[in-house]
């Protein structure tokens, strides 16, 4: 259809604008807070980092490690309106736009996941698996 053209095309004029270079630069940038968040605030809650520390070797996500990940990613979806996403066994996947997200979005999230495990929330949830996070 041609609205859904119109909206490819308007997409691609704002990534062409923002230039793909800048956009790689955000994205690291997005990606080196996670792990710093990480290091301070997720590591003493038994997160593991799943990615590699060296931006070079990562694409525009993190991986976290933790025994509870299922129910933390249903949690994180269903309580703190954070949508990661779920790989086994024990994987939360979090992902950024660079062309839209912004700091304080990877800060709340973050925030968001630690206040949730700080507050044992993870075990509120139906922790059923399900095929799709």
């Amino acid at each position: 259809p041609i609205a859904d053209l119109v909206a490819v095309e308007e997409g691609v004029r704002i990534t062409a604008e923002a230039g793909i270079g800048p956009l790689r630069e955000k994205s690291v940038a997005l990606c080196e807070l996670i792990v710093a968040l990480h290091d301070a605030w997720l590591a003493p809650l038994g997160f593991e980092l799943g990615s590699p520390r060296e931006a070079e070797r990562r694409g525009s996500h993190v991986a976290l490690r933790h025994a509870e990940a299922w129910p933390i990613c249903r949690a994180l979806i269903e309580r703190a309106d954070v949508i990661p996403d779920f790989r086994g066994p024990d994987t939360i996947r979090l992902g950024v736009a660079p062309l839209y997200t912004r700091y304080v979005d990877v800060w709340d999230a973050l925030d968001r996941l630690r206040r949730l495990v700080e507050r044992g929330e993870q075990r509120l949830v139906d922790a059923a698996r399900s095929r799709v996070t």
